[in-house]
């Protein structure tokens, strides 16, 4: 009886959590972005009561009280049960990786200016097919987040950019020695975005020349990207969603890299079939993807299934993070047929080898 009543207190807690998570998500930036959480974790085991945290910081008494009482329930720091007047507090191993953690503070930057007003349409979206929350990064009149991409506010630009290159440029470099080879001269990048790994490819290797194929707006960023190797570059610009924009042909390897997950199921299968259309008999593709159910890690699977909610919301309404499953099956009715699929590819990527079936 005691270990239900346990479960069902937990329970009932972590409901609690849940419910009050957007306000404690705010309060929790703020104690970092305020630096009172640095001054917490450099007063070590002593810790800092909310006076002292003000006087250290500059901040409100009032602010700093709150703002550590919320960084207590929501585990960033510990409490210490004395007899001051005042309660002291100190940093817990959740708070320094909420101070320290890359990773944590990039996906917190992403979903604070990118998801964060949106999210409160995320109920419209669903119920539309249609990013609701779009409007709410000034992106009014864009039908994708892609097609306004290159006109956001500053800040929600550079937390869009960090969250989309935090994951790709490692992951890049793991996935050269399979996609590059001897019999590769030309490689097609469908969905290129700003040119890394073009960038990439084209600094390692000189015999191999590059077709980028995005919209415009990314395209017009790559093209500064890779003005150094404008001799083997070349730019196809053109929108996806329009299933008679068709693809390069001639290409030996054609490259999507977190490009099909911008896309809903038919639209998948749509952009691979033209990809199968445009090869030589002997080309490759490589479908590098955040699959949800091939994570090491129930965080990284969180924050892959977490990524969808953005796609269906602010990005473009009708997209997700798939499961590798799904992907398959797709690729089928596109004509194609799995070849080799590595998971585990460092954080959370899994690269995914096509042929023509």
């Amino acid at each position: 009886m005691n270990e239900e009543v346990s479960a069902n207190t937990l329970a009932r807690f972590a409901a609690q959590r849940l419910a009050f998570a957007p306000l404690m998500f705010q309060a929790c930036r703020a104690l970092r972005d305020f630096g009172i959480l640095d001054k917490v974790a450099r007063a070590r085991t002593r810790g800092l009561t909310a006076r002292e945290a003000a006087e250290r910081t500059g901040i409100d008494r009032y602010a700093a009280a709150l703002l550590l009482e919320a960084g207590f329930a929501s585990g960033l720091c510990g409490c210490a049960d004395i007899a001051d007047v005042e309660p002291r507090f100190t940093i817990t191993p959740m708070g320094v990786y909420w101070l320290r953690d890359p990773l944590t503070r990039v996906n917190a930057e992403f979903n604070h200016h990118v998801c964060y007003r949106g999210a409160f349409n995320l109920r419209e979206a669903l119920l539309e097919g249609r990013p609701a929350g779009l409007p709410t990064i000034d992106a009014t009149g864009a039908r994708t987040v892609y097609e306004a991409l290159g006109s956001l506010p500053g800040d929600v630009k550079r937390a869009w950019l960090d969250f989309d290159h935090f994951y790709s440029d490692g992951v890049f470099e793991e996935c050269l020695p399979r996609v590059l080879g001897p019999a590769v001269r030309h490689i097609v990048d469908i969905g290129a975005n700003t040119g890394r790994f073009a960038e990439l490819v084209l600094s390692r290797n000189t015999d191999v020349r590059m077709t980028l194929v995005d919209l415009p707006g990314q395209l017009a960023v790559a093209r500064e990207t890779l003005a150094a190797y404008a001799d083997r570059v070349a730019f196809a610009p053109g929108d996806l969603l329009d299933a008679a924009v068709s693809l390069p042909r001639g290409g030996d390897v054609y490259w999507l890299s977190q490009f099909l997950d911008c896309f809903g199921e038919e639209e998948v299968v749509s952009i691979l079939a033209r990809v199968r259309a445009a090869m030589q008999p002997e080309a490759r593709v490589f479908v590098l993807e955040t699959f949800w159910d091939l994570q090491r890690h129930e965080a990284a699977r969180f924050c892959v299934i977490g990524t969808s909610l953005y796609f269906a919301c602010i990005a473009n309404g009708n997209s997700r993070m798939y499961h590798s499953q799904v992907m398959k099956r797709l690729a089928a009715l596109a004509g194609l047929r799995v070849v080799t699929l590595v998971p585990h590819v460092r954080i959370s990527h899994s690269l995914m080898e096509l042929r023509a079936a």
